[in-house]
């Protein structure tokens, strides 16, 4: 009899420590198990030696199929086609395919490329600085260390691109896609994506400063040691986002939800509060709990009044 009230007593114990683990499991923790990966984030452009370009423009790759692709044709464009190293500037290309075409290293400042499709291309270490993508298929595009300064891709479709170390200063992307994107090591200083959808993207020491993502949904995300600093956050979303150690710095979080987001070292100093939601937040910094109601939502504006 005590055996079978010893067995029923561990499994009650085991019952019930498997609950309290499930309860402390955060969703923040589930999503992304393993910490931030800050190695061998790619430099910008400016900062790469002309042997380190060449390598990445002169490296010989295929279409999807295995075939080569062919050299462009700048009057005529086609799907596959060959443009590494072209000179590209102004071109005016409406409503064009060039799915998977090769641009790496081409400059394609200023060009005139609305409602086009260019997915799966490869963009890397190019010049596209000004050109205009607005309303077009871009998604699953290698943008990796490329120049999009002050591009236009509004209503356009960039699902899946990799972003890393892109120069994207002033890039400008109202309601476009940009879900599970790689924004790591990339400057995004001035951007503007209002109404757009970054759910699931990893923007890892991403340099958000003064970057406009009003009404943006940036759920799910991994923005770890990402710099917001006077960003306009207004009514954007983090909902079970990992922010570890993410600069707030005198942004403006009025309306923002940061329901179920790990803060954990977040910098909010100077930042504005107005019902913003940390509603099942974690690692919420303890100057700021001061701020935040029984209903989870935060309204001031948090400063040091320490002296020196």
């Amino acid at each position: 009899m005590k055996f079978f009230r010893l067995i029923i007593g561990l499994v009650i114990l085991s019952s019930l420590y498997s609950s309290c683990g499930n309860i402390s499991s955060s969703p923040v923790s589930q999503l992304f198990p393993n910490k931030p990966d800050t190695t061998d984030l790619p430099e910008l452009v400016v900062f790469l030696e002309k042997d380190q370009l060449t390598r990445i423009i002169d490296a010989e790759t295929t279409l999807s199929s295995g075939k080569i692709r062919y050299k462009g044709i700048i009057s005529i464009p086609q799907n596959g086609d060959n443009f590494r190293g072209a000179s590209l500037d102004e071109v005016y290309w409406p409503k064009t395919s060039v799915i998977e075409g090769d641009f790496r290293g081409a400059s394609i400042r200023s060009g005139r490329c609305h409602d086009g499709n260019y997915r799966k291309s490869d963009f890397r270490v190019a010049d596209v600085r000004w050109t205009i993508f607005d309303g077009s298929i871009m998604d699953s595009i290698n943008f990796e260390q490329s120049r999009l300064f002050h591009v236009k891709v509004n209503h356009a479709n960039l699902n899946n691109c990799n972003f890393r170390g892109a120069n994207m200063f002033g890039m400008e992307g109202h309601f476009s896609k940009m879900r599970n994107c790689d924004f790591s090591g990339a400057l995004m200083k001035d951007s503007e994506f209002l109404e757009s959808d970054l759910t699931g993207s990893v923007a890892v020491k991403a340099k958000l400063f003064r970057a406009v993502l009003l009404k943006s949904k940036l759920d799910s995300c991994d923005f770890s040691y990402a710099d917001f600093t006077g960003a306009g956050l207004e009514e954007s979303s983090f909902i079970n986002s990992r922010l570890w150690y993410a600069n707030f710095r005198g942004g403006h979080l009025q309306g923002t939800n940061l329901e179920g987001a790990d803060l954990k070292g977040c910098n909010f100093f100077g930042t504005e509060f107005e019902s913003t939601n940390f509603k099942g937040a974690i690692n919420i910094p303890k100057e700021i709990q001061a701020f935040i109601n029984e209903e989870g939502l935060a309204t001031g504006v948090w400063q040091d009044t320490k002296k020196n």
